[in-house]
């Protein structure tokens, strides 16, 4: 049994992972606006902290997902051939999946 996203599962993952991207770039914002003088030893400080690194983790665990879905629907209304929209799910996966690592292991990097 496979798991597909369909309908209100698409919709809702949607709305799910928008509004906790939407919540961490105005904490973000906040944060960056609030803060005197952002230099980078702060820089490195804040992003070094468990929690702000694994919110940013989460960040883009979301930003990956919400780009899938939304990815996901434009291919599946538009490239009417299926060769062709395989081949350019697989591609977006592939490109979300890589940039998914790359953030975090850029992430992990802070931590140690």
């Amino acid at each position: 049994m496979t798991y597909q996203a369909k309908g209100l599962q698409a919709w809702l993952f949607q709305r799910l992972t928008g509004a906790f991207m939407a919540l961490y770039i105005l904490y973000f914002l906040w944060v960056i606006f609030t803060t005197e003088q952002m230099t980078y030893s702060l820089w490195l400080e804040w992003f070094s902290h468990p929690l702000m690194n694994t919110l940013t983790g989460l960040f883009f665990i979301h930003l990956a997902v919400h780009s899938w879905v939304g990815m996901r629907d434009i291919v599946l209304d538009y490239i009417p051939r299926d060769s062709l929209r395989l081949f350019t799910l697989a591609c977006i996966s592939f490109f979300l999946i890589m940039i998914s690592l790359w953030m975090l292991r850029i992430l992990f990097s802070l931590t140690l």
